[in-house]
């Protein structure tokens, strides 16, 4: 095994002295002017198309305004509807249901987190569970964008 690694390592000793003895090859003149020809011929891309962080600025706000309003309206819609999360009446109905038996540990832990889920969702205004979307939202948005932007400068390093 060590022989067949040192005849590895022989080799590529070997190739990279071969290949570092070559002249460097120079592109041919004509190159960039088709490379770009070809580039002009390519059809513009629309704005909707393009990644998140080249859309104009007005169509990034009215998309992050958008999608905040969508994950507000969300939870100001589930607000009412906390009771229906209440998952002791869950918990009932898998007891009494034959051929199912609940692991205890788990279906405890389940019931706790179901539970302290609807206190937290009964106690808190509705204001306070949309704002809260919002900020996940503008999370959301902001990891988003840095996304975009480390890989747009990521790729023009390349």
């Amino acid at each position: 095994m060590n022989d067949n690694r040192h005849n590895e390592e022989k080799l590529a000793a070997w190739a990279d002295q071969a290949l570092k003895q070559l002249p460097a090859r120079r592109a041919p003149a004509t190159l960039a002017p088709r490379v770009l020809a070809a580039l002009a011929k390519q059809p513009a891309l629309p704005w909707y198309r393009r990644p998140w962080l080249n859309w104009p600025r007005h169509m990034q706000l009215l998309s992050f305004v958008l999608f905040a309003g969508i994950i507000g309206a969300v939870g100001w819609f589930l607000l009412p509807h906390a009771d229906a999360l209440n998952l002791a009446n869950a918990k009932q109905t898998l007891a009494q249901s034959e051929g199912v038996r609940p692991v205890s540990v788990a279906m405890g832990v389940l019931t706790t987190l179901g539970n302290a889920l609807v206190l937290v969702l009964g106690n808190v205004k509705g204001w306070v569970i949309a704002a809260g979307l919002g900020v996940l939202g503008f999370l959301y948005c902001s990891c988003l964008g840095l996304g975009t932007a480390c890989w747009r400068l990521s790729a023009g390093n390349r």
